[in-house]
């Protein structure tokens, strides 16, 4: 792969990029049944009328976990870097190409949103994406820092976007304690005091001090603008951008630094958008649709949820799992939404659940022509109510005791969250809470790589968790 300061699209990855532009115009709003309490994402291909959200009417589905992975052609990790894994990420940069990057803290599935508008925001600049590792926010900070690539099918992803991306693991040694000391910016100090804050400042040896992005970067409700970021990267926009600025001292060194321009870095990148703020929540979000999909599980990730599903559903070790319709029920931290009453009086009912099972079940035969037993459904939650526990196991559904299985003592504590999240993306139906992004990029992914369908579950009084508050 010939070396630029300036990496090029491929003719492919531009016209993806050009028709991202142009989709940013479509809008399309459904209605939902409020008798049943299901709710329906506002995407593309769902009819005005119904409930269940699909991608289309034929059932055909996007290449499967299956597919065969890959490489982008020519691509090697040392054609962005000046050598082997260094003390610090500046000591590997190169003086002939631009990076992009950014520090993740936010649950796993934000963090899979961040580093994804990062990649679109990558290729929007014409940088090479540096991908942090994802830190263990909700597993456990005693649990150690993952890897994009060890969950994920990285050279598959790079082939499916014709871009090249790397990480940080390829530029700094993890074991290193050496500090970098980085200018970057910050679109969290548009709206708050301070720089958002970190733990993998400290995994990863970094004392950042920080520039505010400019006002005009701004979408509503504390969004910024894609192309209002993108144009920090280039001569112009930096210019003005940092006119009049003064960047905040780094917390340890307390130093002032302007933001590096070789290598461009966030403290976040989550509330990002094309046009709308919570784009993902829409059918043409440009940052799923040219690379959030494409970002598969690793295949032996996949052997190993293949797994545990087996077993959930009693069959034997290689036998072909049946079509199945998964769900995910978030509990746990939402029932700080639920008000002074009991928790219980505010989770949707299992009746319910129940009721939007069948409803999945009736819409794959009848627009799909699929049909799937009532007891071919997996259930994950966060739930630790035996009581209701039992209340799924009355209905013949299956469902994973990590506990029992000791998966966190097997692997790690990200397993898990790992292997639900995957057995989410497995079902060609899919029942999802209302407000969890988990759910939210489940769903997304049974649509685009199963060509399935799903419904959002309503909760808490017939209201959504504030958007702003959501995490996976």
């Amino acid at each position: 792969m010939p070396l630029s300061n300036i990496p090029r699209l491929s003719s492919q990855s531009m016209l993806r990029l050009i028709l991202a532009s142009a989709s940013l115009l479509i809008m399309i709003y459904v209605t939902t049944d409020s008798t049943v309490r299901v709710t329906t994402p506002k995407f593309l291909k769902c009819p005005s009328r119904e409930q269940v959200c699909g991608t289309a009417d034929t059932g055909s589905p996007a290449a499967d976990h299956a597919t065969p992975s890959g490489e982008l052609a020519g691509f090697s990790v040392e054609h962005f870097v000046k050598g082997p894994p260094a003390r610090t990420l500046q000591d590997n940069l190169r003086n002939d190409t631009k990076y992009i990057t950014t520090f993740l803290d936010a649950g796993w599935t934000n963090d899979f949103m961040t580093v994804v508008n990062m990649v679109y925001l990558g290729m929007t600049s014409s940088r090479v994406p540096v991908l942090p590792p994802f830190s263990p926010m909700h597993v456990g900070f005693e649990a150690e820092n993952f890897h994009f690539a060890e969950i994920f099918d990285l050279p598959r992803l790079r082939k499916a976007i014709g871009y090249p991306i790397i990480e940080w693991q390829d530029m700094k040694d993890p074991k290193g304690n050496t500090q970098d000391v980085l200018g970057c910016w910050s679109t969290w100090l548009l709206d708050n005091e301070n720089p958002r804050g970190s733990r993998l400042y400290y995994t990863l040896h970094a004392d950042v001090s920080y520039t505010v992005v400019p006002q005009g970067a701004r979408l509503p409700n504390r969004h910024q603008s894609f192309w209002g970021l993108a144009r920090l990267g280039f001569p112009d926009g930096r210019e003005e951008a940092l006119r009049g600025t003064k960047p905040v001292p780094s917390s340890h060194h307390r130093v002032e630094l302007l933001p590096d321009d070789r290598i461009m870095c966030f403290d976040t990148l989550y509330f990002v958008g094309g046009v709308d703020p919570f784009e993902w929540e829409k059918d043409h979000s440009p940052a799923w649709r040219f690379v959030g999909t494409h970002a598969r599980f690793h295949p032996n990730m996949i052997k190993l949820a293949e797994e545990y599903l087996r077993k959930a559903f009693g069959l034997a070790e290689g036998e072909t799992i049946p079509r199945f319709i998964s769900m995910h029920i978030r509990h746990g931290d939402f029932k700080g939404y639920c008000g002074d009453g009991p928790a219980e009086h505010c989770w949707t009912p299992v009746s319910t659940l129940a009721e939007a099972v069948e409803e999945v079940r009736a819409s794959l035969q009848s627009r799909l022509g699929i049909s799937v037993s009532s007891t071919h459904v997996l259930v994950t939650s966060d739930e630790q109510d035996p009581v209701w526990w039992a209340q799924i196991d009355n209905l013949g559904w299956a469902h994973i005791d990590h506990g029992k299985e000791r998966t966190a003592e097997k692997y790690s504590r990200w397993y898990p969250t790992f292997i639900d999240a995957m057995h989410q993306s497995m079902g060609i139906g899919f029942v999802g809470t209302g407000g969890s992004t988990m759910s939210l990029v489940a769903l997304k992914r049974v649509m685009d790589w199963n060509g399935g369908l799903g419904v959002m579950v309503d909760w808490g009084a017939g209201k959504f968790a504030p958007k702003e508050t959501n995490s996976s």
